[in-house]
């Protein structure tokens, strides 16, 4: 179904574009109409009214009309409840299993950002209801990670330190000692002040979403396990050619994304421009199942934007950020990752010491 992976994205970001524009609180024909709009502006047929034939044991029982076709390929279902729930998702894929179309998108629009998943139907020679299975998903990890005594540990983070670098115009670090054995204290004891973006550090939806998740309301286990090191030296942006050669399942195993420029030549100084994402890549990922990207760069954002768009394109495709991550010393592969924030109530970011092993 890998074909269907490049329209499947240009619908998912077209529905984003819809949500950003309308919010929640519409009934579902308005999101229907609306995203029928969108994808006529990406030159893509979106029906209403198609009729698919459901079958049983080869018979014609039936017909059922989705909300959406999209170019005769893939089914679009649309809710405006807040939450997208299991039994959306069985409903969805049932109709693509007794219709046989390959791909259905489950969108929901009632939330304060879109919800969105890829549905497949059941490979079943007969119709069979399709019921919730407990047990979680396993990812694959690099064989190497099975053996601890083979770890080798490579430190990603910057370090922070008195008058290291950091954005323009907000808190500086500052780190000093309120006691000191050197002056007859019974102990050192340093005071360490700063911004929670300096440094490596990972930024809470908080941070950009009045309404997103603060730091200690993140799920920390998308801050550790396998991540993949992208090569994206002497790119200007990142586009999804950088992912030549690799499959959806390739992706979909290992959801964490890290790029590697080395666009941040020095590191006792702040730069002034960087790479930057290609605006339709956030919908492109998500809709491989990719959860969190990393970057060794400041910011997703360039140094004076206004707006953070790409850090909102990233909030709608619920997708994580991990900024000034330092791969110098960091091969292109499969690592797992090990990148936790301070517990900071309330906090919209928090700086982090980062680790790859292998």
């Amino acid at each position: 179904m890998e074909h269907h992976a490049d329209l499947t994205a240009q619908v998912i970001g077209a529905a984003i574009a819809v949500h950003q524009k309308l919010g929640p609180g519409f009934l579902e024909s308005v999101y229907r109409r609306a995203l029928q709009v969108e994808l006529a502006r990406y030159g893509l047929r979106a029906e209403s009214d198609a009729k698919l034939n459901v079958t049983y044991d080869h018979v014609v029982v039936g017909e059922f009309i989705p909300d959406l076709m999209v170019e005769s390929r893939i089914v679009i279902e649309l809710k405006a409840s807040s939450t997208l729930t299991l039994a959306h998702e069985i409903q969805t894929v049932n109709y693509l299993t007794v219709t046989g179309i390959e791909v259905g998108l489950l969108l929901g629009f009632g939330g304060a950002r879109l919800e969105f998943k890829r549905k497949h139907p059941h490979r079943n020679a007969h119709y069979r209801p399709v019921h919730p299975v407990s047990a979680p998903p396993v990812h694959p990890v690099p064989r190497c990670m099975n053996s601890p005594a083979s770890y080798r540990i490579i430190d990603i983070s910057r370090p922070l330190y008195t008058g290291s670098p950091h954005w323009p115009g907000d808190s500086a670090t500052s780190l000093d000692l309120t006691a000191s054995m050197a002056t007859g204290a019974a102990c050192n004891v340093g005071r360490l002040s700063c911004s929670v973006h300096n440094g490596t550090h990972l930024d809470a939806p908080f941070h950009y979403n009045s309404r997103g998740l603060t730091t200690d309301q993140l799920d920390l286990s998308l801050y550790i396990g396998p991540a993949r090191v992208i090569d994206a030296r002497g790119h200007a942006t990142f586009t999804p050619a950088l992912f030549h050669g690799l499959t959806d399942a390739d992706l979909a195993a290992v959801p964490r994304i890290l790029f590697r420029t080395d666009a941040w030549s020095d590191p006792t100084t702040f730069p002034t421009t960087w790479p930057l994402l290609d605006r339709a890549l956030p919908g492109w990922l998500a809709a491989r199942g990719v959860k969190l990207i990393g970057l060794d760069l400041p910011s997703v954002d360039e140094l004076n934007n206004k707006d953070m768009a790409i850090h909102h394109l990233l909030d709608d495709a619920n997708i994580l950020i991990i900024e000034s991550l330092d791969l110098r010393d960091v091969a292109a592969g499969v690592y797992e990752l090990i990148a936790l924030p301070l517990k900071l109530r309330g906090g919209d970011g928090s700086p982090i010491r980062a680790i790859l092993r292998r």
